[in-house]
């Protein structure tokens, strides 16, 4: 009998079994027509080099994102400061790579902290259905009867200013919708034959929560959060520009463009020009990827 055989194909067998497997499956289906699509290539690539800018900050940054040098400051573009200075004599190309870096931390920790929370209450709300569903729902209506950038400075002021506070605050805003997508997926899903075939067979409602009801809701909410990921970093770019977020000297993107409207001169674009590039380009990319992703999973979409 050979032993050492049957061992070295375990890792093969147990490969071939995940392979098999109906989300596996799905998960790689999705993927390649993700790819194939430009749209969907295009905001890859742009996204994966904000990844690696973020990552490898501290040796693509030339200078230190806090030190001043009042010699140099409001200098205009040039080979030794590629994006100039700003009134402290901070590298404005230095500043912007770290706040690429706290940025994406903003976003990704804010909209998954929301998606966790509002998805969890919509399937609660749209599987339990009768009381709890209002209850939940008219909470979700008192957070949608404020525009949001309102309700997030609000949020931002009575937490404090800094990081958590715009985390708090992005996180709070994103709830309603992420909550209200999963719901009306769970009632719709909770209808269908195979669940009132896994009820008739006595399957227990956590198996049906969890097996059928509950992977319903992921399809539509990961659309909504790559989308929400842009909507988030311009929320907290917006909080910092109004004052009540990421504060100085500490480097934000949508700090750095308020800045020369308080110590510098509007004469100075490229405080300005720089800073704004960055948001535009990775919301728009999150957007592309948001898009991409409705059509690579909506059936209807790729007849």
């Amino acid at each position: 009998m050979d032993v050492s055989g049957n061992i070295s194909n375990q890792p093969k067998k147990i490969l071939h079994r995940i392979t098999k497997l109906p989300w596996v499956r799905s998960l790689s289906r999705t993927a390649s027509l993700f790819i194939r699509s430009k749209t969907g290539l295009v905001s890859l690539i742009v996204l994966l080099s904000y990844v690696v800018i973020a990552v490898f900050a501290g040796y693509i940054a030339p200078y230190s994102p806090t030190a001043i040098d009042l010699a140099q400051r409001q200098l205009p573009p040039s080979f030794k400061h590629l994006f100039g200075t700003d009134y402290f004599g901070h590298d404005v190309f230095s500043q912007i790579v770290f706040a690429v870096r706290l940025d994406l931390e903003l976003a990704f920790l804010a909209v998954t902290i929301g998606y966790t929370i509002g998805v969890l209450a919509g399937v609660f709300a749209g599987y339990t259905g009768k009381f709890t569903d209002n209850a939940v729902m008219r909470v979700m209506d008192v957070f949608l009867a404020f525009p949001v950038l309102i309700f997030a400075v609000a949020i931002a002021i009575v937490v404090g200013e800094g990081f958590w506070a715009i985390v708090i605050a992005v996180s709070v805003t994103s709830i309603p919708g992420f909550s209200r997508i999963a719901r009306s997926a769970i009632l719709v899903t909770k209808n269908e034959l195979y669940v009132t075939a896994a009820i008739s067979q006595g399957a227990s409602k956590i198996h049906i929560l969890f097996r059928h009801v509950l992977p319903a809701a992921i399809s539509p909410t990961i659309v909504f959060y790559a989308l929400g990921l842009g909507s988030a970093i311009l929320l907290s770019s917006g909080l910092s520009f109004l004052g009540v977020g990421i504060q100085p000297p500490t480097p934000e993107l949508g700090a750095m463009i308020y800045q020369p409207f308080f110590y510098s001169e509007l004469t100075d674009w490229w405080l300005v020009v720089f800073p704004g590039i960055f948001i535009v380009v990775i919301v728009i990319a999150f957007n592309m990827m948001g898009d991409t992703l409705r059509e690579v999973t909506d059936v209807t979409l790729r007849r």
